[in-house]
């Protein structure tokens, strides 16, 4: 009986040791590419960029947010459903999340979700789930526009192809639970009283799936997916001109749709070295010269922290405010 034990003991340090390998392998390679950057070129073309643009840029990109803010709202359920400057602090805080430790981005959003929107566990994780469908909607819309636009590399194809399969298969699976809620509650009856507040709290979850029930209500939230979409394009072209590229809306598109596809999986903490590699090849696959291209992937990523920051500030200032307005309400 003790060989098993040390067995399963010895397994967690085993797994926290191929992700420290692999943490090291992505280091080494990130060090090698940036190496290889011509980094005189790339500072030249940094100090010529015009950094009232890349202001611009940060304020084009805070221009989504509250395409952001009123999709979750109307994702929750009526019941449930938080205030805007509520949901202004949830989307905060998982915007500071995902932008400096994406991996941790499902938990973070469900919890805040818990705890700063006030959600039942069962609403914030359908809320979640159906965010997670309409984004890959519009991933998947992204994509098919760059292959429209422009002649994208094969691997884009590919992935468009995989993830517009996926999401099918997602979509319809979502459709046909969300209608199921009163079936699981049936068979929960008559169950033993563990499995049966498990099917009631699964059959909660389905209830909260109202957007898919609800045609109005859902091609509302993706139309918002599509507007969070437009304001990143328009970010990028942005950035575009601040480096002195010229602003294209194809190579924006294609930009995004990659960055998309790069960043799913969450390889790195705010996808350093991934997010600057994919914008580079893009702008590189496009003919723009490297320093020029590692010039708009550094301003890029810088827009995208900057505005996140902007977001914690809100907070600094929302959260004291929200308790003061707690405690008045709790006083007699």
């Amino acid at each position: 009986m003790s060989v098993p034990a040390a067995t399963d003991a010895a397994a967690p340090p085993s797994r926290r040791l191929w992700w420290v390998l692999g943490w090291c392998v992505l280091a080494l390679f990130t060090g090698i590419a940036a190496y290889a950057l011509p980094w005189a070129d790339v500072i030249a073309a940094l100090a010529g960029a015009k950094w009232h643009w890349a202001l611009l840029a940060v304020f084009v990109s805070l221009a989504g947010w509250p395409f952001w803010i009123l999709q979750w709202q109307l994702l929750a359920p009526k019941a449930h459903r938080p205030s805007f400057a509520r949901m202004a602090q949830v989307t905060a805080l998982s915007g500071a999340a995902n932008t400096s430790l994406p991996m941790t981005g499902v938990v973070a959003s469900v919890g805040f979700l818990i705890v700063r929107g006030r959600l039942p566990a069962s609403a914030a994780a359908s809320l979640y789930t159906v965010d997670q469908l309409v984004t890959g909607i519009g991933k998947v819309a992204t994509l098919a526009l760059a292959a429209l636009l422009v002649p994208v590399p094969d691997w884009l194809r590919s992935g468009l192809l995989a993830l517009s399969g996926i999401m099918a298969v997602f979509t319809l699976a979502l459709l046909v639970a969300a209608h199921g809620g009163n079936r699981l509650r049936r068979l929960g009856i008559g169950l033993t009283p563990r499995p049966a507040r498990l099917v009631g709290h699964v059959a909660d979850f389905v209830d909260n799936l109202e957007p898919l029930r609800k045609p109005v209500l859902g091609t509302a939230v993706v139309l918002l997916t599509f507007a969070k979409t437009a304001a990143e394009v328009l970010m990028v072209m942005t950035v575009q001109v601040a480096v002195g590229i010229e602003p294209s809306v194809a190579a924006a598109v294609l930009v995004v749709a990659a960055l998309d596809l790069a960043t799913m999986a969450p390889v790195s903490p705010g996808h350093l070295g991934v997010f600057e590699a994919t914008v580079i090849l893009c702008y590189q696959y496009l003919g723009v010269p490297l320093p020029l291209a590692t010039a708009a992937a550094l301003i890029h990523h810088g827009v995208l922290f900057v505005a996140s920051l902007v977001s914690l500030g809100y907070l600094g200032w929302a959260l004291p405010q929200d308790d003061k307005g707690q405690r008045r309400l709790d006083q007699p």
